[in-house]
């Protein structure tokens, strides 16, 4: 059994460091003291983007690439700034390296306060040591070595370009909707290029020949520091921002090259009173034949900045593929939709039901069961066909005569239930009131029962209740609504 660090060791540490000439080198040297000294699994780990990046590691054959940075005790410590140690970690890394066996784990920020930790250096042994706590506090004492040779030499390693546009392209993939993924790929834009802010301009795709839709700014983003010309751009007059939008889907990505002052810039005149002197534009396309919308990403800044056509190529590459991701969430939306549709009344039914079930509040919810009276005489007298054409209409009279809070499902073959938001029972009779002369408008008789939710009472059992309310209604011909018990 190894025994613990000690001043030699961290002096080692910061000898071998001391000697690297970059940031990785310089943790495998501090991994390959540690190991020689303790026999363990020793891993330093760097910040990036959302994640732990494993730069050094010995001990164990294979390690992974990368951990979340709120992963165990490495995310405790990176977000504690302060060294932690697990006596017996055999149940929590189970698995963690096949066959190995897992005893003690202590880990270290490597910080200086009051800066904020750039990473942890931790050491996994296979047996319980003694003193683990005690371990960790001289495993700090490497990690604020090691983080003084790592500012030294520069700080953290920059991304790359191909690491970026890699952590864009799958951050795109995460998007639920499109104004989520247009403000990421502003980002990303403004990441990729280093210029000062980006703007994606929309507008409903038209035929030729017809009027325009008006322009909307959908997204925006501003470099730390950096003068908002994204806004004094959208507030240029229509007409100019059209025109540029024009040329923009018409002819493809653009690219300033100079001063404006000295340059040709008309055309771009209004751009260059609001401050802009560099200035790339992009069209966000996908391969779809008929794009539903024309998209124009402006990526601009107040200073001259050359940027190199690779940067603009790369960039065009990742709009394209932006443009792949809207498409495709505009499918799996309609998917979604149709999934949760019915078909015939246009009503959501019963899985959105259960969702929106689950969440009825107490005191505020109520439900309203309501079954359409003597319905299987329609089916059986006039055909299927005319009891179809009756619940489309009774659908539409009810769902019209709802607030915009409240939504109507349909749960059966001519059963429904609606979901309010009300301030007590006499409200949601009021309401049951009103789908009851709905109905009677569309030429239909319905029964209601209503049940607001109870304190401490079960979603499903409030909706049992009203459903009893219903059968109530039902049986007696002078009333339509019941309230329930």
């Amino acid at each position: 059994m190894a025994p613990r660090l000690g001043k030699g060791v961290i002096e080692d540490v910061a000898q071998v460091a001391a000697g690297c000439d970059s940031v990785a080198r310089a943790c495998n040297a501090a991994v390959s003291v540690l190991h020689g000294h303790t026999g363990a699994a020793v891993d330093v780990l760097l910040l990036g983007p959302g994640q732990l990046s494993v730069v050094a590691f010995s001990g164990a054959w294979q390690a992974p690439a990368a951990v979340p940075s709120h992963y165990g005790v490495v995310g405790h410590v990176l977000a504690t700034g302060r060294p932690a140690a697990i006596d017996d970690a055999s149940i929590a890394y189970s698995g963690l390296h096949a066959g190995r066996p897992v005893g003690s784990v202590v880990c270290a920020p490597l910080s200086e306060r009051p800066d904020p930790p750039i990473g942890v250096v931790n050491i996994e042994f296979d047996h319980v040591v003694t003193d683990p706590v005690l371990w960790a506090e001289e495993l700090a004492e490497v990690g604020l070595r090691l983080r003084r040779r790592i500012d030294e030499l520069g700080g953290l390693p920059a991304e790359s370009r191909a690491e970026l546009l890699l952590r864009h392209t799958l951050m795109f993939a995460t998007a639920h909707s499109g104004v989520q993924l247009a403000e990421m790929a502003c980002r990303a834009a403004v990441e990729l290029t280093g210029l000062g802010g980006a703007t994606v301009l929309t507008r409903r795709a038209t035929p030729r020949g017809e009027p325009q839709h008006p322009l909307r700014q959908t997204a925006v983003h501003t470099a730390a520091g950096a003068s908002d010309l994204p806004t004094r751009v959208a507030e240029l007059p229509p007409d100019v921002l059209s025109a540029l939008v024009d040329a923009v889907c018409r002819h493809g990505a653009s690219h300033t090259l100079g001063d404006p002052s000295g340059e040709d810039v008309r055309g771009f005149e209004p751009l260059v009173q609001a401050g802009v002197r560099t200035l790339l534009a992009f069209p966000v396309r996908g391969t779809a034949p008929d794009p539903r919308l024309e998209v124009a990403m402006l990526v601009m800044d107040e200073l001259q900045v050359r940027v190199d056509a690779g940067t603009v190529t790369v960039l065009e590459l990742l709009m394209a593929n932006a443009a792949e991701c809207y498409d495709r969430l505009g499918a799996l939306h309609q998917m979604q939709a149709l999934a949760e549709t019915d078909p015939l009344t246009g009503l959501r039914h019963v899985g959105p039901f259960t969702e929106r079930l689950a969440a009825a509040r107490a005191g505020r919810t109520a439900l309203l069961v309501i079954d359409v009276d003597n319905f299987k005489q329609v089916n059986d007298r006039l055909g299927h066909a005319a009891g179809d054409r009756l619940l489309v209409d009774l659908a539409t009279g009810m769902r019209d005569c709802l607030r915009q809070r409240d939504e109507l499902f349909r749960v059966g073959g001519d059963e429904f239930v609606a979901v309010l938001e009300v301030r007590d029972d006499a409200e949601a009779i009021r309401v049951a009131d009103r789908l009851v002369a709905a109905a009677r408008d569309s030429g239909s008789a319905v029964s209601v029962g209503v049940a607001l939710r109870r304190p401490d009472e079960p979603a499903e059992a409030t909706l049992r209740r009203a459903d009893l309310a219903m059968y109530t209604a039902k049986q007696d011909p002078q009333y339509a609504v019941w309230p329930a018990e």
